[in-house]
């Protein structure tokens, strides 16, 4: 049973150090913006759920990874951004309103990207990956010179490409995966599948090649050097135990980590009107460090609109923010995209209204702050 333990640890702690050490990525991203995205037409609204997957992407992302966006309908747009906080708030704006899925012209400028990336780059462990977000089959009706999805298969070359599919999706992209190396379909029908891409790409890409061996020099021996004494070897079973002993103290900081950022404060649900006993959410017994308004609220109150709390931290301290994901959200009367919570101030999104509590982290007066 000991034996069990140690291994379950050692696993937990050896993908929890992959994530961290994945290597420098340079990430290209595909979305499908056609209003089938948002359930026009009959099909399932998923995409709320998208926008949370980009934002898990884009949150884990590494120091020294880059990060493009591509819309696509008809044609296909980058979503021009300055910095990771302008990443965010254009993930949170994005909008499904387009006419038709360009498939091909949104492969081709995503493998020309990552194409320019790799020739321009002076890293060889750096490795590009191209990620396709869509819900359905292609539609060029209407479209002069469509690009074809098998006209890309040469451009593919050492680029990992993933095509998420969210739907009864186009059978080309199958066709595709087996005709290249690096190519992969996931399938992800569900919700929660879909806010699960991002671990399941990171822990699909193989580790970085490592850097080229340099070029040995000469030594020139001066002196014979004295002989070091001899390192002490320990017996097999210490040397195992020591192993144990590191690997638990990692996977505790992991946790100690994983729980210094679970969200706080509770919701007060004013409308509409619950039992005592239901009126009040405990945040911190969600242990999580961010959910979606419609995993705790009931959905024929949100009426399709739905928000993220997640936690953000500012000057050392935990901060608990609400970001729009479908729909209007306002915040203390006044209608935004994002905003920093504080005590009592009220949320409205659909047919809902909370109140969030937080004792201590009352909303900074004018005065304060002069």
């Amino acid at each position: 049973m000991q034996r069990l333990s140690l291994a379950a640890v050692l696993l937990v702690v050896t993908g929890a150090l992959r994530a961290q050490t994945l290597g420098p990525v340079d990430w290209v991203f595909l979305v499908d913006t056609s209003k089938s995205m948002r359930g026009a037409g009959g099909t399932k609204n998923i995409w709320a759920d998208v926008k949370v997957c980009l934002d898990s992407f884009v949150r884990e992302a590494g120091a020294g990874d880059t990060i493009a966006i591509y819309a696509f309908d008809r044609d296909v747009r980058e979503i021009r951004t300055v910095s990771r906080s302008d990443l965010y708030r254009s993930i949170l704006l994005l909008e499904a309103e387009g006419n038709r899925t360009h498939l091909g012209a949104a492969i081709a400028k995503g493998l020309e990207r990552a194409g320019e990336l790799r020739r321009t780059g002076n890293d060889p462990t750096r490795r590009q990956v191209v990620v396709l977000f869509t819900d359905g089959k292609e539609d060029v009706r209407g479209i002069e010179n469509p690009v074809r999805i098998d006209a890309n298969l040469d451009r593919a070359g050492e680029t990992f490409v993933y095509f998420v599919s969210m739907g009864d999706h186009e059978p080309q992209l199958d066709d595709f995966a087996r005709r290249t190396e690096r190519t992969t379909v996931l399938k992800a029908p569900t919700a929660e599948a879909i806010r699960d891409v991002a671990h399941q790409i990171r822990a699909r890409i193989p580790p970085p090649p490592p850097p080229p061996a340099p070029t040995p020099r000469p030594v020139v021996v001066v002196r014979t050097p004295e002989p070091l004494p001899p390192e002490p070897s320990f017996p097999a079973g210490k040397g195992l135990l020591a192993l144990a002993v590191l690997a638990l103290v990692a996977f505790l900081l992991f946790q100690q980590q994983r729980k210094r950022n679970r969200l706080e404060g509770e919701l007060e649900i004013l409308r509409p009107r619950a039992a005592p006993d239901a009126a009040f959410i405990g945040l911190p017994k969600l242990q999580a460090h961010e959910i979606a308004l419609s995993a705790i609220l009931p959905l024929e109150a949100l009426g399709g609109s739905d928000a993220r709390l997640f936690v953000r931290r500012k000057g050392g301290r935990k901060k608990v923010w609400i970001a729009a994901q479908q729909g209007s959200l306002r915040v203390n009367d006044v209608e935004t995209p994002m905003s920093e919570l504080y005590d009592a101030d009220t949320i409205e999104i659909g047919d809902a209204k909370v109140r969030f509590n937080r004792v201590g982290d009352e909303r900074p007066t004018e005065e304060s702050d002069l």
